[in-house]
């Protein structure tokens, strides 16, 4: 272990009473601002509840009842529906009941969870409403854009109690714009008025102090859910449109038959990033977005809750999140408890960001360290301390088409497909494209890309350039600034694999990077790669499918390499080699057995 690394553990634990006194600064200073500017919408600062003192953390059992105001029979099937992976929620002794489920319309486009969704924003934010439908991603977050409530829990009033005026909040289930229609008014009842994913009345002061309540300890008395297969709980920042999910998402598809496989997201989903958590819905058991439902204190009881509650076996950190991290070294641990979860922990880079958060707390806490790269591996050994034995290096892995729909095929099907892709997206049909799908980050060094446009153009390259970020902005003013004719942008896609029969060369200017799936896909395909020797790249082109640049910036290296490319020959020399590496070595059934070796090792409860 380096002296970097033990003074990053000696510092961590220290730095927390300092952190949060930071964080109570700005608390103030974004109250203020807000106080001084004029608007009418209030604003909600939510702090996490004193277990100490806080009245309502004994468990009740929180047994919901249907109000069904239609059809009993049409209510009763589609609540059962929504819950028919949580039946212990449901009773139908509306007295005794401590929240009434009012379900509409749009209530059978609610996914499962809706009802548990409803009930831990109610219990955790100790609300007397929790409103459920479908909702558009904002820039920031939904912002209470739901199109329709389409299911309410309200809280029941006590005997003798008069039933109060509802304070509640929103729990937007995150849909595709084209499929959620027009948003409809954003009060969901007459009396309520939205606040970002708030609803509040409508004579609430600017200014709303609220706690969030620990709900594993209020939701304790609930069964443990399951149906008799192995558990696992991956814990992602978001579901956007990116390499990180595809991996995911071809992990699960492979795992979903055997074993009992929960999502978890604790960031809000962002319009500029795409959304992929339908998708997802589709591969998992279940899907909780926490940072759409809840406010940022009541997350890691949440995930306690959800842990205990399922009965998880595995917690996989799959992409690296703050919760996680702060989780393991400073708070309530996430994994507090005797039938505390394996953790795993997947790491990207081997240094900064997750890597230098892995203080030695981390080390001794994750069971496995999952290195996407061997720089990684390594980094985890010698300068974090980590034993060798819990260290595992898994590559990412593809799945390889066949030659016959490769850009290898240089048949009249695959010709015409190719005539036709590049049309529909305004290339010309004999023009050289090298093309980047990306997010727009300082990582990706976009625009890097685009003054390679510029360069190329008189030697006939366009660049197809697929993607959007937090450079979004500046790579739209470096456009308006010089446009470049040469260069086709299109934003973020959930299905970027079409594209490919676009490009000639793939591109990757990355400053780091894992082992990029953008650079695996296109090498399966037959398409050779210019990219910077970072991660595991050259343990990827080392025996051929393209042309390394050693440094990141480097636009004369990359410039060179797109003009030897620019020989059809040579792409197709290096297309085959590429794929044959692809094959042999990051194929996408080796991926998935190595992954369920570690999340699931054979003797573990059945």
């Amino acid at each position: 272990m380096t002296l970097r690394t033990r003074l990053e553990g000696w510092w961590w634990p220290r730095s927390q009473g300092p952190r949060r006194l930071a964080r109570a600064l700005l608390r103030r200073l974004a109250t203020l601002k807000h106080r001084l500017r004029s608007t009418d919408e209030p604003r909600i600062v939510w702090l996490p509840a004193d277990e100490t003192t806080d009245p309502g953390s004994a468990p009740e059992p929180p047994r919901i009842a249907l109000l069904t105001g239609g059809d009993p029979s049409t209510a009763r099937v589609t609540a059962e529906r929504a819950a028919a992976s949580d039946p212990d929620l449901l009773t139908d002794d509306a007295e005794s009941a401590r929240f009434h489920l009012v379900l509409d319309d749009t209530a059978d486009d609610l996914p499962a969870e809706t009802v548990e969704a409803l009930l831990l924003a109610a219990v955790a934010c100790d609300v007397d409403l929790a409103v459920a439908g479908p909702a558009q991603p904002a820039e920031s977050h939904p912002d209470g854009r739901l199109v329709g409530p389409g299911a309410q829990l309200l809280r029941t009033p006590r005997l003798g109690e008069t039933a109060p005026e509802p304070v509640g909040r929103a729990v937007p289930w995150i849909v595709e714009d084209d499929s959620a229609g027009t948003p409809r008014d954003r009060h969901a009842r007459p009396f309520l008025r939205s606040a970002g994913l708030d609803l509040l009345t409508l004579d609430a002061r600017r200014i709303v102090h609220r706690r969030v309540r620990p709900v594993d300890h209020l939701l304790a008395d609930l069964p443990p859910r399951g149906d008799g297969r192995r558990t696992a709980l991956f814990l992602l920042p978001y579901l956007a449109v990116g390499g990180a999910e595809r991996l995911l998402f071809d992990l699960l598809d492979g795992l979903r038959e055997r074993y009992r496989l929960l999502v978890v997201t604790i960031e809000p989903h962002r319009r500029a990033l795409g959304q992929t958590v339908d998708r997802c819905r589709a591969l998992a058991d279940a899907v909780y977005t926490l940072g759409d439902w809840l406010p940022r204190p009541a997350h890691a009881a949440a995930i306690r809750y959800l842990l205990r509650r399922h009965a998880v076996e595995s917690l996989v950190s799959w992409n690296g999140t703050v919760l996680f991290y702060d989780s393991l070294l400073f708070q309530h641990g996430l994994t507090d408890g005797p039938a505390a979860p394996r953790i795993l922990a997947q790491l990207y880079h081997h240094e900064g960001a997750w890597t230098a958060r892995t203080a030695p707390p981390v080390v001794d806490a994750v069971d496995v360290h999952l290195a996407v790269n061997r720089e990684i591996a390594r980094s985890l050994v010698e300068e974090r301390g980590a034993e060798a034995e819990r260290v595992a290096l898994v590559h990412h892995g593809v799945a390889v088409p066949t030659r016959e729909t490769t850009v290898l095929d240089d048949g009249p099907t695959f010709c015409d497909a190719r005539r036709a892709r590049r049309g529909a997206l305004g290339l010309p049909d004999d023009a050289l494209v090298f093309g980047a799908f990306l997010r727009f980050h300082p990582q990706k060094r976009p625009l890097d890309l685009v003054e390679l446009a510029r360069r190329l153009e008189s030697d006939g390259w366009w660049l197809l350039l697929v993607g959007g970020g937090p450079l979004d902005a500046a790579v739209d003013e470096a456009l308006a600034r010089r446009p470049a004719p040469n260069i086709v942008r299109r934003p973020m896609t959930r299905e970027p694999l079409p594209l490919y029969d676009a490009v000639d060369v793939c591109v990757s200017t990355s400053s780091y990077e894992g082992l990029p799936v953008f650079l695996l896909d296109a090498l399966a395909r037959g398409i050779p790669c210019v990219a910077t020797a970072v991660g595991d790249v050259p343990l990827l082109l080392e025996a051929g499918g393209g042309v390394l640049v050693e440094q990141p910036g480097d636009l004369d290296a990359f410039t060179g390499a797109l003009r030897a490319l620019g020989d059809p020959r040579r792409r197709r020399t290096e297309g085959e080699a590429g794929r044959a590496v692809v094959a042999e070595r990051f194929g996408l059934e080796r991926y998935r057995a190595d992954y369920e070796n570690l999340i699931f090792p054979s003797g573990g409860a059945p």
